[in-house]
């Protein structure tokens, strides 16, 4: 990998990851990553974007090829990969080419929407992978930053921030 990336290589080697798992997403053939929490707090980057590493290519001794492997990295730990085009492989981690190397970061529309209301000062600490809808008492409010259980902070259409909990249920302004 190129020098940017060791601190993914690290966190591997440090023992970040505790088990894989196969669940269905919209990215086909992809491998997700449990982790080991006492490692996760050294390298989590909370404010970065997510992004994939593609262009990957490792050679599968099931098809006798180079197939496509893709890294996916969200607030800068590795979440998973995916071979898009191959469902059964078996690696051969001697045979990897990484002379295509592309970076492709995550979009998200939402984000884009309420970027130019958010204060300056907040811009570097809401993650683009935080920003979703919620609807609450008929109203549509982005959530922008995770409390503790549950609870967010959140901003709606007009750039006026709420903290947002549930227990007790309240919606409360703040600056």
């Amino acid at each position: 990998m190129p020098p940017e990336f060791h601190y993914l290589c690290d966190q591997v080697e440090e023992g970040i990851l505790k088990r894989v798992f196969f669940i269905s997403t919209p990215i086909p053939n992809y491998v997700g990553f449990s982790y080991n929490r006492d490692v996760v707090g050294k390298f989590e980057r909370k404010q970065d974007n997510g992004f994939e590493i593609k262009g990957v290519r490792v050679y599968d001794e099931v098809s006798k090829s180079f197939i496509d492997f893709e890294i996916h990295i969200s607030h800068g730990l590795v979440i998973g990969y995916s071979t898009p085009n191959n469902k059964k492989i078996s690696i051969d981690i001697n045979k990897i080419d990484v002379s295509d190397l592309k970076i492709q970061y995550d979009i998200n529309p939402l984000y884009d929407k309420i970027r130019p209301l958010l204060k300056p000062a907040y811009v570097r600490s809401v993650s683009p992978d935080d920003v979703y809808e919620v609807e609450l008492d008929g109203k549509i409010y982005y959530h922008l930053q995770d409390l503790e259980d549950g609870d967010f902070i959140g901003m709606d259409d007009n750039g006026k921030y709420y903290e947002i909990t549930h227990d007790p249920y309240e919606i409360k302004e703040i600056s």
